[in-house]
């Protein structure tokens, strides 16, 4: 019976460890197929990132030249709707390689509207010159006199300056020749970065029942014309000053509404990009 007892426990030893061998030949199995499948699932990860690492390092790649933003030929038709001064500036920037310099700079009318004239005109000139052309924005809510105070920063060195003087700020607060002489004096400032930096100007946007801001407007574009600088009027555009059709184009106060803001900034972008 001893005997018995003993060869049972044997076999049952034996048993145990033959089923260890096995449950450790099994967790091994496994093992080596959960490896496998991480590292093949790796490597497809790896493969599928590596056509977005390649484009990744393309976008971030810059054009040597110009010529490989823009090419002259599209450049010249581009600038076609701009006065020969402008155009010259554009020209001369693409044979030396270089990229325009743009600064907007007004009254916060240019942000009125959603979107207003000022940030719509920026997106349709950097993506119409392929970034050949850089904009900067300054819309400033106060007269001409309160703005030269100010520190504006043109370190950037602006080659083209797009400026609507502040003229329906000044309105009652600042003398129609005082104004004429702001805007001189901000030129000159900019033409101590940039010596032959074209300046434009333009009105701001009309009001319905204009008095005496009819007569600062109209002083502005003799100013512009008598000054030899470039002068965009955009109130062709806009229904007359006392048309009450125009009040569909202001808010209340009087500041560009949606369609205000559009069809002022339909009158910049037919200048600035030609179709």
């Amino acid at each position: 019976m001893m005997n018995l007892r003993k060869e049972f426990s044997k076999e049952l030893r034996k048993l145990g460890v033959f089923l260890l061998i096995i449950a450790c030949i099994a967790i091994l199995g496994f093992s080596y197929i959960t490896w496998k499948d991480k590292l093949a699932s790796a490597s497809t990860k790896q493969a599928d990132a590596a056509p977005l690492i390649e484009e990744k390092e393309e976008m971030e790649e810059t054009p040597d030249s110009i010529e490989e933003v823009i090419t002259k030929d599209q450049l010249e038709n581009l600038i076609t709707g701009m006065d020969d001064s402008v155009q010259e500036i554009f020209l001369d920037r693409f044979e030396r390689d270089e990229k325009v310099q743009l600064l907007i700079a007004g009254s916060e009318a240019m942000d009125a509207g959603e979107p207003g004239y000022g940030e719509t005109l920026e997106a349709a000139i950097e993506e119409a010159y392929a970034g050949f052309v850089e904009v900067d924005r300054v819309p400033f809510n106060g007269t001409s006199a309160e703005f030269m105070e100010e520190d504006i920063d043109l370190s950037s060195g602006y080659d083209v300056v797009l400026l609507e003087p502040f003229t329906l700020n000044n309105n009652g607060l600042v003398e129609i020749e005082v104004e004429h002489e702001h805007i001189l004096a901000f030129y000159n400032q900019i033409q101590s970065k940039v010596s032959d930096t074209v300046l434009l100007l333009q009105p701001p946007q009309p009001i319905f029942g204009a008095g005496f801001y009819l007569t600062q407007v109209n002083a502005l574009e003799e100013f512009a014309l008598l000054s030899n600088i470039v002068y965009i009027n955009h109130w062709s555009a806009w229904p007359g000053t006392t048309d009450p059709a125009l009040q569909d184009y202001l808010t209340e106060e009087g500041n560009p509404n949606d369609t205000g803001a559009l069809t002022w900034t339909n009158e910049l972008e037919g200048y600035f990009i030609a179709e």
